[in-house]
Formats: structure tokens, C-alpha cells, sequence
């Protein structure tokens, strides 16, 4: 059944106080003269319902919170959204049956309030509107409560040029799934299936590029076929198999039977490189050893000299006899001591301390000499074995080289071509298995292209089963398709006669894009400057839409219209008249299941009795807390062509 929408009430938090408008009546007009703020309001009435609205700076400046109250199906919500940017994605939600405080949902995160709304309405969560042409990739953007609103709110910057946003393709597949989904001419299940069709004509071009990948590499290693490719691995095969025999069969000749004469040479050999390397071992001791009894003797003669140099600077200091004292400066050649004593410091006198220390110092010296001559009897020993060792080395070296020469030449014959035979075996074998190892690779990727044309055949095959499902689904709906657009061209065109659109003699809705056709022309291409024309027929389709949802009653469609400005274009009393006549009609028709909320100049005198005006002036703008500025200071608010996508 149509569903149940309206906005009771919404209250502005402004900075000087609250501002309340409440929406009993079927029909309300928000009447007043441009610039007094009548799509401030309306946009306001989007913010709060989590929609991108384009706010004006005595909004931004003045309101702090939006509270939107509305009735959706069966229940009654109030939502508050700050205009704070710290806190403007954050809704808090109450229920106004219960009076309870519902947990907070936000605009761009979960829980998404655009869940809340559209549960509230008894729609899916979960769809997607993907495109619907057989090669579309896209799975489509998720279809959200903002895009159930584009077919409720009409803003003043479209109501004479646009319908639902039509002109921006890239809202296209949403706009048309939207449409059948309110009409119940598609559902849940029959868009995931386009959004599944199209995920798998993405993955079917990611299988087949990869695909002719692995198959362009296949061609560039000269295997066209997998069938080659194992010929090639056989062959390989059969080569290994005979480079391993051949050189299991030339281990075994390898073994050449040696005479006595070759086995002597052998054993000479080993034995002169022995010896050899026994004689370089000795050199590098005894080379080492040169260097150690060296320096030694260097510390030895450098000792000697101190001593030296010791006992001379004291036989040289021994004669010396101070005439003053060095201190006080007080004559000493005169003063009389005690035998025995020093003249200077009265201490007794070692009159034997020369001997002592020149018998030390001789003997010390002594040593040092003996070992001197030591070291120097060492260094000679050294040296003449150091030469013998060098000599044992060249001797030794030069019997190495006449051995090997004796043992290649007697080895020569019998050993080299077994070894080149040895070589061409292993040769063979290593390309044997390098080529196994390559056409291995090769097999495996004719493993990989076969795994992924199977997986192309399989998404092929799905791909078929998704659309053979679809077009079943999309038949059993055929004739309420039928149904639903023969009734909406008879009520559209039925509506275009009442309002008396200029021009029109026949009316109705596009059954590929469900946009009105006049005199079987688009709406754009009869009004090409936009203007009244638009206008009318923008005001006639919804009307049209909402009228056939309220008489089927098997419908999705809610039962809600925001129209913003729909005689600020028309600039024609009599068109004016008619337009109001017939949306009053339907009002009447629907018996309270409709609200209409208007942002016009003013309701035609003949209904003001019956429905709810509100009037605004710039002495009583829709933001009563904030002094309008005047006319002259008026900044029209610039709407954005695509919004909430």
C-alpha cells in the first residue's frame, strides 16, 4: 500500500530562541514575496532529514539545531540535527509514541539514520541501482532514503528545468531503479541481480584479460599448444635419461689401471709436496723469529746506552762542591763540619757510594753484553737456517713440477677424452633439466590459462543463469508494468488537460526513461527554454505519480510532496488557477492519506478557507528571530545540480 509520510512539525534552535511551524492541514502554502526565505526552510526540512542541502548564511549564522517531526508508516519520530560542523553528522533520534531517547544515528556512518527511514518505510537496506545495459560493470552506488526523497521534494532550482535530477546521468540508474521500486515494477531480488550481472561482467573482463596474459606468454615460448608442450617435457626426459647413463658408464671406465712406474711418480709427488709444504712452514718460523730476535737486541742496546749515560752523568756530578747553600744563599766554603758529614745538609757522608754504584752498573752492564752476544749468536743460526729452509723450498718445488710434468704426460693419452666425454655427458644433462625445469613452467601456466578459461566459461555460464532468472523475474512482472504505465499515461495526460499546459494535446510517461512525453516529444525538446511549460508539467507529474500510487494501493510510494516555487515561473494567472485546482482536487481526493507542502506567492483566495497558509513578509521572515536584512540585501541561495548521489 502507498505509504504514510508527513512533516508535523519542525523547530530551528536559533541563537535568539526556538522557531516552531507546525503542518496539520492536507495542503500548506508558504506564502510570501522572494528572499523571505521560503527554500531556506525547505532546505532546512532536508538537513534535518540527513539529505546535502545547500544552506544559507542566516542558517549557517543563526540556527543551531533543526528538529524535524514526522509521521513514516506507523511511526512518529522527531530527529534533531546540529548545523555545528563538529557535530553535523550526528542525528539523535525520539520516538514520540514512547517518548523514549532512541539510539543516535548518523548521516555518514553506521547506524546510517538512511536505514532508520527507509525501514521505517518498509523498504530494503540493501540495494544497489546498477546499470542495466548487457556490458555494465558497475554493481551501482546503494540506494539510500535521500534518493526516496528526490521523488518527494521538488526544489525551486529544478521546478523549471529539470525532473528528478534526469539531466544528471550519473543519478540516472537510480533515479529509474527508484521509480520501479515505488511502483513495485521491480524489487529487492531483481536489483541485486543486476548488480550481481554486472559484478560478473566485471570479473568475466578481469578473467579474460588475464586469460589472454597467460596465453600471450604461452605464444612467446614457441609452445602454441599444451600438447607440444608435453612432447617437448617427453623429450627432455629421454635426454636426461641418456646423459645419466652415459655418465653412470664413464664413472666406471674412469678407473685407469696404473703401472709401477706411474704409482712411484704419484707417490714421489705426494711426498715432494709434502716435504715442500713442511719447508715453507719452517721459512715462516724462522722468518718470524729473525723479526722477534731483532727487536729484542734493538730493547738490549738501547738499555746498554742508559746505563751508560747513567754512570757518566754521575762520575761528571760527583765533583761538584756547593760554595752557598742553595736555598738561603749562605757561604758554605767556610763552614765547619764534623768528619764524615755533608757540608750541606749535616747527613753522614756515603763516601763508598760511588764504588757501590759503579760495581752495580758493571755488573748490569755485563749482563746486558752477554746477552747481547747471545742474540747476535742466534740471529746468525737463524739466518743459515732460514736460507737452507729457502733452499729446501726451491729444490723441492722444482721436483713438484718435474713430477706432474712426468705423470701428464703419461696420463694424458688415457685420461682426456674420457673427461671430455665426462663434460658432454654433464652438458647434456644440466640442458635436459634446465629444459624440464622451463617446460614445466611452460605446463603449468597451460595449467593456469586452462583454470581461468574455466573460470571465464563459469562466469559466462552464470552470467546467463542471472539474466535467464532475470527475465523471468522481470516477465512475471510484465503485466503490472503494463498496468501501472497505462494507468499513469491516462492520469497524466488527464491531469496536463486540466491544468491546460500550453501546447499539449497529448501526454505521457516515457516507458524507458519514465519521464513525461508531450506530443510524443521529451519534455526538454517541447520546452527547450525551460520557463512555465516545465513548470506545469513538473507539478502534473508528481501530481500524476502521486495520485496513481494513492488509487492502487499496492504501491511504495510515499504519500508526500515538497514543492518549492511552482508559480514563480508560470508568470500566467489563468495557468496559475488551474495548477492550484487541480492539486486541491487530488488533496480532496485522497481524504488526509496526502500532504502537500507549498512554497508559493500565496493560496488562490478560493482555498485560503480550507487549508493551511503561512505568510511571511521581510518584516516576519521564515527565520522570525533574525531581522531580514531587506530585499536589497538578498542573497538567492545557488543550488548544486547534483546532490545526495
Amino acid at each position: 500500500m502507498t505509504i504514510r509520510f508527513r512533516i508535523d512539525a519542525v523547530i530551528l534552535d536559533t541563537v535568539e530562541g526556538p522557531v516552531t511551524y507546525n503542518f496539520p492541514s492536507a495542503l500548506t502554502v508558504l506564502a510570501g514575496p522572494v528572499g523571505v526565505g521560503k527554500t531556506t526552510l525547505f532546505e532546512l526540512f532536508k538537513y534535518g532529514l540527513g539529505g546535502k542541502a545547500e544552506l544559507a548564511p542566516v542558517a549557517v549564522e543563526n540556527v543551531r539545531d533543526v528538529e524535524v517531526h514526522l509521521t513514516v508508516g506507523d511511526e512518529r519520530l522527531a530527529l534533531t540535527r546540529s548545523l555545528d560542523t563538529a557535530k553535523h553528522n550526528t542525528v539523535r533520534v525520539v520516538d514520540l509514541i514512547t517518548h523514549d531517547r532512541l539510539p543516535d544515528r548518523f548521516v555518514n556512518r553506521d547506524p546510517l539514520l538512511s536505514t532508520l527511514l527507509l525501514e521505517a518505510l518498509g523498504l530494503p537496506t540493501d540495494m544497489r541501482a546498477a546499470a542495466r545495459s548487457r556490458t555494465a560493470t558497475n554493481v551501482g552506488n546503494r540506494i539510500s532514503f535521500a534518493d526516496i526523497f528526490g521523488y518527494m521534494y521538488v526544489r525551486q532550482g529544478d521546478i523549471n528545468r529539470d525532473i528528478a535530477s534526469s539531466q544528471e546521468s550519473v543519478r540516472e540508474p537510480k533515479r529509474k531503479s527508484v521509480f520501479e521500486l515505488l511502483f513495485g515494477i521491480t524489487d529487492a531480488a531483481i536489483l541485486k541481480t543486476h548488480s550481481d550481472i554486472a559484478q560478473l561482467n566485471s570479473d568475466l573482463i578481469k578473467a579474460e584479460q588475464d586469460h589472454e596474459i597467460v596465453l600471450q606468454f604461452l605464444r612467446e615460448s614457441n609452445t602454441t599448444n599444451r600438447i607440444d608442450a608435453e612432447i617437448a617435457y617427453a623429450a627432455a626426459e629421454d635426454t636426461e635419461a641418456t646423459a645419466e647413463a652415459r655418465l653412470a658408464y664413464l664413472r666406471e671406465s674412469l678407473n685407469p689401471i696404473e703401472d709401477r712406474e706411474t704409482h712411484a711418480l704419484r707417490d714421489l709427488l705426494n711426498e715432494a709436496e709434502r716435504s715442500a709444504a713442511e719447508a715453507r712452514q719452517a721459512a715462516t718460523v724462522l722468518a718470524q723469529q729473525q723479526v722477534d730476535y731483532s727487536k729484542e737486541r734493538r730493547r738490549l742496546a738501547q738499555e746498554l746506552d742508559r746505563l751508560g749515560r747513567l754512570q757518566d752523568a754521575g762520575q761528571r756530578l760527583a765533583d761538584f762542591e756547593f760554595k752557598i747553600c742553595p736555598r738561603c744563599l749562605q757561604d758554605l766554603h767556610h763552614r765547619q763540619t764534623e768528619p764524615g758529614l755533608c757540608r750541606l745538609c749535616l747527613q753522614p757522608d756515603p763516601v763508598d757510594l760511588d764504588t757501590v754504584s759503579t760495581y752495580e752498573s758493571s755488573y748490569e752492564q755485563r749482563q746486558l753484553t752477554d746477552q747481547l752476544d747471545e742474540l747476535d749468536e742466534q740471529l746468525t743460526i737463524s739466518a743459515e737456517q732460514l736460507i737452507e729452509a729457502q733452499q729446501a723450498i726451491e729444490h723441492r718445488q722444482a721436483l713438484i713440477i718435474h713430477l706432474s710434468a712426468d705423470l701428464s704426460v703419461r696420463t694424458r693419452e688415457r685420461i682426456t677424452p674420457q673427461l671430455q666425454a665426462f663434460n658432454d655427458a654433464t652438458r647434456k644433462l644440466v640442458e635436459a633439466r634446465s629444459t624440464q625445469e622451463a617446460l614445466e613452467g611452460v605446463l603449468r601456466q597451460w595449467d593456469r590459462a586452462d583454470d581461468l578459461g574455466l573460470a571465464a566459461d563459469r562466469i559466462r555460464t552464470d552470467i546467463e543463469r542471472s539474466r535467464t532468472s532475470l527475465q523471468r523475474a522481470e516477465h512475471a512482472l510484465a503485466e503490472r508494468n503494463d498496468e501501472i504505465f497505462d494507468e499513469v499515461d491516462a492520469e497524466f495526460d488527464a491531469t496536463a488537460s486540466a491544468i491546460g499546459i500550453p501546447g499539449v494535446e497529448r501526454a505521457r510517461i516515457d516507458r524507458k526513461n519514465y519521464l513525461p512525453l508531450l506530443n510524443e516529444q521529451s519534455f526538454k525538446k517541447f520546452s527547450p527554454s525551460g520557463g512555465g511549460i516545465r513548470t506545469a508539467t513538473q507539478v502534473a507529474y508528481w501530481l500524476t505519480l502521486v495520485t496513481v500510487a494513492l488509487r492502487r494501493h499496492d504501491t511504495e510510494y510515499p504519500a508526500f510532496l515538497l514543492i518549492d516555487g511552482p508559480r514563480t515561473s508560470l508568470n500566467d494567472d489563468q495557468l496559475s488557477d488551474a495548477l492550484y485546482r487541480r492539486i486541491v482536487t487530488q488533496v480532496d481526493a485522497a481524504s488526509g492519506q496526502l500532504q502537500i507542502i507549498l512554497g508559493d506567492r500565496e493560496l488562490p483566495s478560493a482555498y485560503r478557507r480550507d487549508y493551511q497558509q503561512i505568510d511571511f513578509s521581510y518584516e516576519n521572515p521564515t527565520i522570525g528571530t533574525v531581522p531580514h536584512p531587506g530585499p536589497a540585501a538578498v542573497k538567492p541561495i545557488s543550488l548544486p545540480a547534483v546532490e545526495d548521489v
